[in-house]
């Protein structure tokens, strides 16, 4: 019970504090540093006693020296002028040194995680006498450190590291980053600033704080448990409750930060031996982050998807902390069933990074200390290397071909990335019809499309393409249009409110899924039957006969409706066995929970079409799939693969799922001599 309290306790941040107001002589810590003599520049006025801009008028701009070894780092020592002492920190003149210091020898520490925000500089902190340019949110996340302090020593990747892109700045960002893992290991705590808050934040943070505690009552016999069970679940109700002042509920407010959006804020908290989150004058530990927003752990009576989604935001921080945990005292990663695949693949579908590189140089750290191979960040490499290197890494530690079920065409093939590699650059938060996915999501992972085959691949091109070995299935003739979501219109890109877009994209274009799958004799209602048998293929788990039945009768409800040309406003979205007690308006819809429930099994659908085949096959496959597109069966590959002619070769498109040969019938049909290889530029 202790060390559950200690995880809900708020910590107070290091460094010397400011008593009664008075402002005490700032101390280095101590061990091993010096401070960095900074390159020679023209003589200066100092201007002890001006104000910000006269300051900035008479400060010469700050120059980094380089570091004298690759182990190196230099630690910002952020301190508080004396006459500031009784100026409110979020107005004060930031000033600092930087200090230098072995990797293996470095004094007491934290280190910042915040987001740079707008990558123009628009404030600044003066080191030693001279200016240096910082964002305004790594200057309000400085000053809220100081926050009742006179000093901190922290660690800041934007001013500790030369952001220049000279050659030397360059491989000097290189090296950092590559021992960032020992950087974040080594700190006392890592400081998340997560903003300067707001009434909904502060709203959020209380009632994180709240759920925790009662979670945390609630799990300890005696009793005290029932009663702490019944506040956690009313708490739940209110927290979780939608209205026009929380159109998501109030946990939004802190969770619709940036943040939660960005790749490197990741292995920083991953990490982190001690993790702080700071939002406004609101503190909260890790572990008061991820209990309070996890209404599976008691669990919440009344789960459903938008209680499920909440979790979803330190899910993975929260389970890769503890594989770090367990793979440090000695246990094996064979243990934790998890391989590089499950360590890049979620940051590289739902988060963002300035650098496109830095979708996987932000994850090297984790990797490392998991002893998963990585490309060693090398920021002078083309991206398209860097995403081929990383591909070819998956590769080597994947013991299948599950690499080429995220994959799909995207805008990569212009910046020169084969079309076999993902395309990490992107953010699902950001698809719309004017910025179509870059990667795929897979409802399911596991099939025997391929038998029991073993896969059999080699690259070509010095590396840039990629050849397999497998089976031609047969040629697309028909496809349906795509699903088009918006994720501006929703909470996943930080819409003020659900709009239902998604809804009606759907409902624009499962009429022609129809038309592609229904054959001249069959009914409107055996079509409809036959669509529903071929959706299913890609959720991520099998449908019992009840749930499937119950999905063709809600699916018969979309494709009806798909045809109707009347006031949105008045649509509802309803199968006739439904209640529509529990139903939820979605922007111009009404919608029951069962209805609710389909649309929840389709949640791997959006980006995806229907599509018919010459031998009359039926599949679900990527966007951009097209009549002339060639299917193919690759051995050890639990997908069907849509490939395009390219002159002698082939573009790769897109995973696809076909009807009635999932389980291997197709394969089980041919022999070897069937086999040839296909190769992917």
């Amino acid at each position: 019970m202790r060390r559950l309290r200690h995880w809900i306790r708020d910590h107070r941040g290091g460094g010397t504090r400011v008593a009664e107001g008075v402002a005490e002589s700032a101390r280095l810590p101590s061990p091993v540093v010096s401070a960095p003599t900074p390159v020679p520049s023209p003589p200066t006025a100092t201007a002890s006693d001006a104000g910000p801009s006269d300051l900035r008028r008479h400060e010469t701009q700050f120059r980094y020296k380089p570091l004298p070894l690759s182990s190196d780092l230099r630690i910002l020592h952020l301190k508080r002028r004396p006459e500031d002492a009784r100026v409110p920190f979020d107005s004060l003149a930031l000033e600092g040194s930087l200090v230098e210091a072995s990797i293996d020898a470095t004094p007491e520490y934290y280190a910042l995680s915040y987001t740079w925000g707008d990558p123009a500089p628009c404030e600044s902190i003066n080191i030693d006498g001279q200016r240096l340019g910082i964002t305004a949110n790594c200057a309000s996340a400085l000053r809220r450190m100081l926050r009742g302090k006179v000093d901190r020593l922290i660690w800041v990747d934007s001013i500790c590291i030369n952001q220049a892109n000279t050659p030397e700045a360059l491989e000097e960002r290189s090296g950092q980053v590559a021992m960032m893992d020992q950087i974040y290991r080594n700190a006392l705590r890592v400081e998340v600033y997560l903003g300067p808050g707001d009434a909904a934040s502060d709203v959020a943070c209380e009632a994180l704080k709240s759920l925790a505690q009662y979670y945390l009552g609630a799990k300890v016999p005696g009793p005290m448990q029932g009663h702490f069970r019944k506040k956690y679940e009313k708490l739940a109700d209110e927290v979780l409750a939608t209205s026009l002042e929380y159109p998501y509920g109030k946990l939004h407010g802190v969770f619709r930060l940036p943040w939660f959006r960005r790749t490197w804020v990741v292995q920083e908290v991953v990490l982190g031996r001690n993790v702080m989150f700071y939002c406004g004058t609101k503190m909260m530990h890790l572990k008061t982050v991820v209990i309070g927003a996890d209404f599976t752990r008691l669990p919440y009576s009344k789960l459903d998807v938008t209680s499920n989604h909440w979790k979803s935001y330190m899910d993975y921080q929260d389970y890769m902390q503890e594989f770090v945990r367990r793979k440090e005292e000695g246990e094996p990663l064979s243990n934790f069933g998890l391989g590089l695949s499950a360590v890049i693949r979620p940051p590289a579908l739902f988060l963002e990074a300035t650098r496109p590189e830095d979708k996987i140089y932000g994850l090297y750290g984790i990797c490392k200390r998991l002893g998963m191979e990585l490309p060693v960040p090398d920021y002078s490499k083309p991206l398209a290397t860097v995403y081929t290197e990383t591909a070819q890494a998956l590769l080597r530690e994947d013991t299948g071909l599950e690499l080429l079920s995220w994959v799909c065409e995207s805008a990569g093939w212009e910046q020169g990335i084969p079309s076999w590699v993902p395309n990490f650059s992107g953010t699902m938060r950001a698809w719309s019809p004017s910025n179509p996915p870059h990667m795929v999501i897979c409802g399911r992972y596991e099939s025997n499309v391929s038998g029991l085959t073993k896969r059999e691949f080699e690259y070509k091109l010095d590396g840039q393409a990629l050849s397999v070995k497998g089976r031609r299935l047969d040629a697309i003739t028909a496809v349906g249009r795509p699903w088009e979501t918006d994720a501006s219109t929703n909470l996943l890109g930080g819409s003020q409110m659900q709009t239902g877009q998604y809804i009606s994209s759907l409902l624009s274009c499962v009429g022609s899924w129809l038309d592609v799958v229904k054959d001249p004799q069959d009914s409107r209602a055996a079509a409809v039957s036959v669509l529903g048998r071929v959706l299913v293929q890609d959720v991520s788990q099998p449908l019992t006969p009840e749930e499937l039945n119950s999905f063709v009768q809600h699916l018969a409800v979309l494709v009806d409706k798909s045809g109707f040309s009347g006031h949105l406003a008045s649509m509802v979205l309803a199968a006739p066995q439904d209640t529509m007690v529990g139903s939820m308006v979605v922007g111009e819809f009404l919608v029951s929970q069962g209805m609710l429930a389909t649309l929840g099994r389709m949640v791997a659908l959006p980006w995806k079409t229907v599509f018919r085949t010459t031998n009359g096959y039926l599949g679900v496959g990527t966007h951009t799939a097209r009549s002339g597109d060639i299917l193919a069966v690759f051995r050890g590959c639990s997908t069907v693969a849509i490939l395009r002619p390219w002159g002698d070769w082939f573009r790769y498109i897109g995973p696809a799922y076909v009807d009635q040969i999932m389980d291997g019938s197709f394969w089980g049909r041919g022999t070897d001599s069937d086999d040839e290889w296909f190769t992917m530029v």
